[in-house]
C-alpha cells in the first residue's frame, strides 16, 4: 500500500504534460529530482521490496528447514553408518573422482571417516530420491546436505562446525 502512495506522490510532483524529464524547465526538473530523491530515501524499504520480488514467508522457510532436518534425522543413521559424512557418486563422473580424492586426503589429515555410495545402486538411488537429489556428487552430513562438488577447504569448514 505504501508503494502506491509513494508512486502517487511522485506523479503529483510531475507537471502535467511533461512525459519526459528533458522537457521540464531546469528549475522544475531540479525540484522534481529533489522530491524524487527525498521520496526514495524516505521509502527505501518499499523500493527494496519491489526490486526483491516476492519472498517466501519466514514461517514457510522454517517449515522447509524443519522438514529437511526431520528427513536427515531419519536417513542419517542408515546412510552415514557411523561415519562423519557420506559421499554420493556415480560412474564416469570426473567431479565425483575429484571429490573422493579430496575427501580421502581430508580423512587422513583430520581423522574423519566417510562412506561412499554409488547412486547406480538401488539403495543409494532410493536415498537420493528421498533427498530430492539426482546429480552426483553430493554429500550428506548429520544435519546438512551439500549439493555438488565441494572443495576441500569448504568441506573443512562444514565439518568443523558444531
Amino acid at each position: 500500500m505504501r508503494a502506491i502512495g509513494v508512486a502517487s506522490a511522485l506523479l503529483l510532483v510531475l507537471p502535467a504534460g511533461a512525459s519526459d524529464l528533458t522537457e521540464m524547465p531546469p528549475a522544475q526538473r531540479a525540484a522534481f529530482e529533489t522530491e524524487l530523491r527525498a521520496a526514495i530515501l524516505a521509502n527505501g524499504d518499499v523500493i527494496a521490496e519491489a526490486l526483491a520480488g516476492p519472498q517466501p514467508a519466514a514461517s514457510e522457510m522454517r517449515q522447509y528447514i524443519e522438514d529437511d532436518l526431520t528427513l536427515l534425522e531419519a536417513l542419517a543413521p542408515e546412510v552415514l553408518a557411523g561415519h562423519d559424512l557420506a559421499l554420493f557418486t556415480s560412474d564416469d563422473c570426473a567431479e565425483c573422482a575429484e571429490a573422493e580424492r579430496e575427501l580421502s586426503e581430508l580423512s587422513e589429515t583430520y581423522g574423519l571417516t566417510f562412506i561412499q555410495h554409488d547412486i547406480a545402486t538401488p539403495q543409494a538411488a532410493a536415498w537420493a530420491a528421498r533427498l530430492g537429489l539426482e546429480a552426483a556428487p553430493f554429500y550428506l552430513l548429520p544435519k546438512m546436505i551439500l549439493r555438488g562438488h565441494m572443495p576441500a577447504v569448504v568441506l573443512q569448514k562444514y565439518l568443523a562446525a558444531p
